[in-house]
């Protein structure tokens, strides 16, 4: 099985997906940590020197090659991964994608000033219309989340409870079901 954890900046992907890994024994693939191995520079460092264009073209390139490797694994994508061109649509023919959804005053408090990611420096307003405009890709989820005053460990929890067989159902495209 392949599972794809996608949200905002601060949902808890990586976090998360860290914990599935461990509990599940499956490998875990954070997309930015695989962008920057391949280019040698960091994120913030890619978005100064050549643009969020350049940034989000090779974040869809590796998303897709990951995607097409053999095996099952736990991914972690980037907030804005979902929300370019059709990714979403990719995310969800070539794997299970689980949206960890939180509130916007929530993930603003998680992300406000941490310079390793280059839009959090945007200034709330700017990204609370990000959050707003990202959050019908995210809808698309096969399953949904309510990271909301839970621990990581309870989000990974619930998380290997709605992919276990006879557990849970899918969204409908668009109505975002939460747990």
């Amino acid at each position: 099985m392949k599972v794809v954890l996608i949200g905002f900046m601060g949902s808890g992907k990586s976090t998360v997906g860290k914990l599935l890994s461990k509990k599940t024994s499956l490998p875990f693939v954070d997309l930015d940590s695989v962008i920057v191995e391949r280019e040698g520079r960091t994120i913030p460092e890619i978005f100064r020197e050549e643009g969020e264009e350049f940034f989000r073209e090779l974040e869809r390139e590796m998303l897709i090659s990951e995607l097409r490797r053999e095996g099952s694994f736990v991914l972690s994508t980037g907030g804005g991964a979902p929300a370019y061109r059709n990714n979403m649509e990719v995310i969800n023919s070539l794997a299970t994608s689980v949206f960890l959804y939180a509130d916007f005053e929530t993930l603003y408090g998680r992300i406000s000033g941490d310079g390793n990611r280059p839009l959090a420096s945007l200034e709330k307003e700017k990204l609370r219309e990000l959050y707003q405009k990202r959050l019908p890709f995210y809808r698309k989820a096969h399953f949904t989340v309510d990271t909301t005053g839970k621990t990581p460990e309870e989000v990974a929890e619930e998380v290997i409870s709605l992919l276990s067989v006879g557990k849970g159902k899918p969204n409908q495209e668009g109505q975002g079901g939460q747990t």
